[in-house]
């Protein structure tokens, strides 16, 4: 590997934890399924990066980060997993087990990040308090950028351009049955990636979709396109019986919203336009844990305050040190918080007396929880796992198909971009009202559930393809009898995928009574290396 091409591969590293690529990066190189790709088509081999990708994709198949937490780093395990596949010529099993320790150690990369982040909101301090709005770029994505560029570009550097060098020597060093055993471990840890995913949608009436898209899978050998296109008819044959069996209220009353709120007054639509740009670019570009976004609320009202305030210094620094409060909410669906905080600044400097600094922080206040809420439940809990799993089948069912990663990035890019969009706006035309009659109408959930289903029928699918777990153990029959295996004589014949299928529900319940992630990722590597070892697990 060149210096040059592990210089590009670290830069995917950074990428995906920077925050400027319209907020989509988080969302597309973060992703494992992505990430392999893009490393893959550095080193030559973009079919062997996808195909590896996609598989270790598999293990964070559920992967949320919400408020601040991060269960392990998917981007530092796909970027450097995907790497070493590829330079040092692991199995794609082995890869997926290399990858687990890198991830814990991107984890420990987030926490210092977000703790050396806080001492910038001092800067932040100082020139909001001189009313320097056009200097606020500085402590809220500048600095902050150049440290995260220190601590993901240069690690992932030296993993990927001296890693390779070794790993040969490692593989041969550590011998075929260590392998076996790390390929056993690679094969079961997908059974956690969907059970953090079942933990949103696996509810109410959703559930028997999971076990009727397991069962389509084991009896009828259909491929995960073919599914994804089947989950989606079901899900809305199935929406549609169900709304015909409801009694609805008539909710033919108009929402007496101020109309004043849908028309653009002191500020134009490109200034409010740009605030949106700002918010969904620099969200979490200096995400730390004293305000967490409040940073990123900031730099979405230097436009703002230059509009509303350009020959008042002292009102641009009331406002931006307002404004620079705690706030932690998902970005995309919780933008409309941001759109009703602009339009409020505007009411104000209009003159309405009602419209306080204390007024306006109580409303971000009340709304963050909520939204977070639903928020981390849409974006992350369901179109971005739906989406993904899409693009994983596309990739593993092709043997490293690229179209799986590119169809993803199309897919969530305009997703989140549109949600974003969509909901900044809500929020500075409509206001709160609107906002509080979209939580309480009912609609949010009948969304969340139609997603549900299709998804729990799409994670079925996946357990049923790509959880590997079997038993090797024989049972003698007698004197000149074949003995019998366990596997195929009993468990098979029982249900094929029965194993996988008890792992998966096995790790859904653990994570039910209070296991942390990390926590059933070693019990999976404990029960892996000790049935490997034994030869109970093949």
């Amino acid at each position: 590997m060149s210096i040059i091409q592990a210089a590009l591969i670290a830069s995917i590293y950074y990428l995906g934890n920077a925050t400027w690529l319209l907020g989509v990066g988080y969302y597309t190189a973060y992703r494992p399924l992505v990430a392999g790709f893009l490393v893959g088509l550095i080193l030559g081999d973009p079919v062997t990066g996808t195909l590896v990708g996609a598989s270790i994709n598999l293990m964070y198949l559920g992967f949320i980060s919400a408020g601040g937490a991060l269960p392990g780093d998917p981007c530092l395990a796909g970027v450097v997993g995907t790497s070493l596949a590829i330079s040092g010529g692991l199995t794609t099993e082995a890869a997926v087990a290399t990858a687990v320790p890198l991830g814990l150690l991107g984890g420990i990369i987030w926490v210092g990040k977000m703790t050396i982040n806080t001492t910038f909101v001092r800067l932040s301090e100082k020139i909001a308090a001189k009313g320097d709005a056009n200097k606020i770029w500085i402590s809220v994505y500048g600095l902050p950028q150049l440290l995260l560029f220190a601590m993901s570009w240069v690690p992932a550097f030296i993993m990927v351009y001296y890693g390779g060098q070794y790993i040969q020597g490692i593989l041969n060093f550590i011998g075929a049955n260590v392998l076996g055993i790390l390929g056993t471990i690679g094969g079961m840890m997908p059974a956690l990636g969907i059970a953090l995913t079942l933990q949103s949608v696996y509810k109410g009436e959703s559930k028997i979709f999971f076990y009727l898209g397991f069962l389509l899978i084991q009896f009828f050998g259909l491929n995960m396109i073919s599914m994804g296109f089947l989950s989606l008819a079901v899900t809305i044959i199935y929406m549609q019986l169900r709304k015909e069996d409801e009694v609805y209220e008539d909710e033919s009353h108009e929402s007496e919203i101020d109309d004043e709120q849908s028309r653009y007054a002191l500020l134009d639509k490109a200034t409010v336009k740009k605030s949106w740009f700002n918010w969904m670019m620099f969200s979490h570009s200096c995400y730390n844990y004293e305000r967490m976004q409040g940073q990123g609320v900031l730099q979405a009202m230097v436009p703002i305050v230059n509009k509303l305030y350009p020959n008042d210094r002292e009102k641009r620094a009331e406002t931006l040190l307002n404004e620079m409060k705690f706030f932690n909410t998902e970005p995309n669906v919780g933008a409309c918080i941001i759109g009703l905080a602009v339009s409020l600044e505007e009411k104000k400097a209009q003159g309405a007396e009602e419209i306080t600094n204390d007024t306006i922080t109580s409303i971000k206040s009340s709304l963050m929880g909520p939204l977070a809420g639903i928020g981390d439940t849409i974006t992350q809990g369901v179109i971005t796992p739906i989406l993904i799993s899409m693009g994983v089948s596309i990739a593993l069912d092709g043997g490293g198909n690229i179209a799986g990663p590119i169809v993803y990035i199309i897919s969530i890019s305009t997703a989140i971009i549109g949600i974003s969009y969509i909901s900044f706006k809500l929020g500075y035309e409509k206001g709160s009202d609107a906002i509080l009659e979209i939580l309480e109408s009912g609609k949010i959930n009948k969304v969340i559930l139609g997603a549900s289903i299709m998804g729990c029928m799409v994670l079925g699918a996946l357990v049923g393809n790509y959880v590997k777990i079997s038993t090797s153990i024989l049972i003698p029959m007698g004197t000149g009898a074949e003995p019998l295996s366990l596997q195929t004589g009993f468990f098979d014949r029982i249900l094929p995928g029965l194993l996988p299928l008890l792992l998966t529900l096995l790790n859904l319940k653990m994570l039910e009574k209070g296991w942390s992630s990390v926590k059933v990722l070693l019990a999976i590597i404990a029960i892996g290396a000790i049935g490997g070892i034994l030869g109970i697990l093949a």
